[in-house]
């Protein structure tokens, strides 16, 4: 049975175990069900489901199987986003032939990296992984935010990441072709909206506290210029002084965990862009860190990423100029107004805590509803603290002015 997209059937089941169970072959399926893997909120780009499975196979052995299924949403909001930006075949690209790529250079080198999930089976509207719940991972909890051990773990296999794209864009460019677009349109979209509707929320919950109402004057600068500011981040331009590929959605849902600190595996490719790695850090320091942990180990954490880098791209024999430390630093200033967009848009829905009030159409809808469900999800206290730092910090940076 399926509790998942109307479409999914029995026949997908089968193409999917046909493909995972190639010897011995699958000859009966016994039973199956499709049930969603994450709450509501939780994931507002697509739907992810969990397929569970018994089976007879051609030796006369019955097993069970157990994988996540991330499927198209279905709804007019999606649609836009999709047509706009390419989302499903920008992921399907990436774990169809980048991932492989990127570890099988890795593996050149003898580093045994693991980057994502095993892709099972792929098609036009789902990716079929490995759930990675067998074997043990977890993701982090936003609401506590992330340690310095962990964001180590993170920043060592992001640059690894990025390191082995810097490669193979120099070998192979047309491998990223479905990751030159920018993630921000000219083009009117429901995008364009929620960005304005939350970072309007911003400052309204600005001017409701006091050791923030400093700031409600320049975010109300900041409000109109918000989409031409993004336009801007996601824009290739000889201020750069490198290129990646950017996972594009670096939190703390994104990262699976073994045991907290023995292993970390990216997922969600969906958001991946070719463009400065300003957008990654500044995505991840702002949406995944403990508030002490930012303060007290940014710089450090920018210096292990830096070193990790351009150890790969040295063994890897990357011909081209190697980043600095201060190459990253430029690279995070350059793309701040991200940062600021994540910190006054995102973060207050990634730190949620009212669940009944996760619907991204809170932030789309000009209702009476609407706008108080939206002020329901700035009220946290701990977003107050967090956003208190990096306003402060992008006044001092001329990035909020």
């Amino acid at each position: 049975m399926s509790g998942g997209p109307s479409w999914f059937t029995e026949e997908h089941v089968l193409n999917i175990l046909s493909e995972y169970e190639t010897f011995p072959k699958l000859v009966k399926l016994n039973s199956w069900s499709l049930k969603p893997a994450t709450s509501k909120g939780e994931n507002f780009a697509s739907s992810l489901n969990v397929l569970e499975s018994k089976y007879i196979l051609s030796d006369g052995s019955e097993k069970s199987s157990s994988f996540i299924v991330k499927c198209r949403l279905e709804n007019e909001m999606m649609d836009a986003i999709e047509s706009d930006f390419n989302v499903f075949e920008r992921e399907t690209q990436v774990y169809r032939v980048i991932i492989k790529e990127m570890e099988g250079i890795l593996r050149s080198i003898e580093d045994y990296t693991e980057l994502a999930p095993k892709a099972i089976y792929l098609d036009d509207k789902m990716i079929v992984l490995e759930n990675l719940k067998n074997r043990g991972y977890s993701i982090g909890d936003v609401k506590v935010g992330l340690g310095k051990e962990q964001i180590s773990m993170i920043c060592e296999k992001l640059a690894k990441f990025h390191a082995c794209s810097m490669v193979l864009y120099d070998k192979f460019a047309d491998m990223f072709k479905n990751h030159l677009s920018a993630n921000m349109s000219e083009n009117e979209n429901p995008l364009h909206i929620f960005y304005k509707n939350a970072i309007d929320t911003c400052i309204q919950f600005c001017e409701s506290k006091p050791g923030l109402q400093k700031y409600s004057s320049k975010l109300k600068e900041f409000h109109p210029k918000v989409i031409s500011k993004l336009i801007d981040v996601f824009s290739r331009n000889e201020k750069d002084r490198y290129h990646v590929l950017n996972h594009g959605d670096c939190w703390v849902n994104n990262f699976m965990f073994k045991d907290k600190t023995e292993n970390v595996i990216f997922i969600d490719f969906q958001e991946g862009y070719y463009g400065s790695p300003g957008i990654d850090l500044n995505y991840l320091f702002c949406s995944s860190l403990t508030k002490d942990t930012y303060i007290q180990h940014k710089n450090e954490l920018i210096i292990e990423y830096q070193n990790t880098l351009s150890d790969i791209l040295r063994k890897l024999h990357y011909s081209k100029y190697i980043p600095s430390v201060e190459d990253v630093h430029f690279e995070i200033l350059n793309k701040g107004f991200h940062g600021l967009a994540t910190v006054t848009a995102t973060l207050p829905i990634l730190m949620n805590m009212n669940p009944e009030v996760a619907d991204p159409m809170n932030f789309i809808l000009d209702t009476d509803d609407a706008k108080a469900n939206r002020i329901k999800v700035f009220n946290n206290p701990r977003y107050e603290g967090i956003l208190e730092v990096f306003l402060k910090e992008y006044v001092e940076h001329n990035i909020l002015i």
